[in-house]
């Protein structure tokens, strides 16, 4: 039996028991990340005050970041001018794919900024439910626990609006394991125009359909996601280039994140275009890697998927702390790997903590602000980045560890 087929067999297993589970009993495991997510709105709710006009002005930053509140979701109504309600990409430049940028348009349209932010916190709500729903249903109930109860949830839930890609992988990943193809291909899609990062699941699960010789069920998988991945976006592209581009020229234009790559480019030892180069290219031979493992057997596509999106992260220039919760989202649905979804659950914590202060003391002007940089950030950066290389490495090490057993087992 192969090891992608011994996985199928379990993953099964764990549906169907997940199915014969009472209602009431999904109620109320989504009842804890609710809970975390309501605080976490209530937490960024701005005040009044930083209200003028109807919407945030750049008083928002600095009170945002000192309160440790700051969220994107608050922060883009007024720095987009979401409130003039004009069409996106054709009218307004947004730098995110294009789903989200037409959720946060619509959201705009509700009365004023509090109708906008409830309908965008009650949307990205119903994202966690479905995505908690998911995972309960294929990946099954201890995993779908792991999630409702991270506090990840309290300072990532409403940050941004990455629980419409959290959804869109759910969706991609129960799909896949159910073996529906053409609906794969579309949620996939769907994953690309809504936050992008789903896209590293696509080469390991184009080789895993191409190397069984499933030629009609690869088909129907790329036209799921020509269908959306390459249909959504095409209008955009062809007649509001611009603003659909900027996604793609504002990640490539701006400077590294803090980290490795920020410390060689404020030395002078490398310039935006060589860290730009040297991110595309160790981000691809870590793909490669695990595309090799993939296609020996020691990997499945969902397997290779998760190792790329954390190598990708720990490789990439950009990495916002949000990231994270992709992260441990990405995890439960690979193994409850429990001493790894602890480490998670704290890098993710620390690096928003991190964040926030770095950002109040800069945008306040604080004396302080060198000191703080020069003693907290680099244990902090080295914890998530470690976090990130182990979870790249866990998949790999997680089959062998099976195969050991296994021998140990044989006569």
């Amino acid at each position: 039996m192969r090891y992608d087929d011994s996985c199928g067999i379990h993953h099964a297993l764990e549906e169907a028991e997940a199915l014969t589970e009472p209602k009431h009993k999904f109620v109320l495991m989504m009842i804890p990340g609710l809970i975390l997510m309501t605080i976490n709105m209530i937490h960024i709710a701005p005040p009044n005050f930083l209200l003028p006009g109807g919407h945030p002005n750049v008083s928002y930053y600095p009170y945002s970041f000192l309160h440790w509140a700051y969220s994107d979701v608050v922060a883009l109504y007024g720095a987009r001018r979401l409130f003039l309600h004009t069409i996106p990409y054709f009218q307004n430049i947004i730098e995110y794919p294009v789903l989200i940028g037409l959720y946060m348009s619509a959201m705009s349209w509700l009365p004023g900024f509090w109708g906008y932010f409830i309908g965008s916190g009650l949307g990205l709500m119903a994202a966690f439910v479905g995505a908690l729903y998911l995972l309960r249903q294929t990946a099954g109930e201890k995993a779908a626990w792991w999630f409702t109860f991270s506090p990840l949830l309290l300072v990532f839930g409403m940050l941004n609006w990455d629980m419409l890609g959290l959804l869109t992988w759910g969706l991609t990943i129960a799909a896949w394991r159910k073996q529906r193809w053409f609906h794969t291909g579309l949620f996939l899609g769907l994953g690309v125009v809504t936050k992008f990062f789903p896209v590293v699941l696509l080469p390991y699960m184009v080789a895993s359909l191409y190397q069984k010789d499933h030629r009609t069920h690869l088909k129907q998988f790329l036209w799921g996601f020509v269908l959306t991945g390459i249909g959504i976006n095409l209008p955009f592209a062809l007649f509001a280039e611009e603003g659909w581009s900027e996604f793609f020229t504002f990640n490539s234009g701006r400077g590294p994140d803090p980290g490795i790559y920020q410390w060689l480019f404020q030395m002078g030892i490398l310039h935006i275009d060589t860290v730009n180069l040297l991110s595309a290219v160790l981000t691809l031979a870590g793909g490669l890697v695990f595309l090799a493992l993939l296609w020996q057997g020691k990997l499945d596509a969902v397997e290779a998927g998760t190792a790329a999106l954390s190598w990708w992260f720990l490789c990439n220039k950009v990495y916002s702390p949000q990231y994270m919760l992709w992260v441990y989202y990405a995890i439960l649905w690979v193994d409850v790997n429990i001493p790894l979804l602890l480490t998670a659950n704290a890098a993710g914590l620390l690096d928003f903590g991190l964040a926030m202060r770095w950002l109040a003391l800069g945008t306040t002007n604080s004396p302080f602000l060198q000191q703080f940089v020069d003693t907290v950030p680099a244990p902090i950066i080295a914890f998530r980045d470690l976090t990130l290389l182990a979870t790249a490495i866990m998949p790999w090490a997680r089959h062998r560890a099976k195969n050991v057993r296994l021998t140990h087992k044989l006569p």
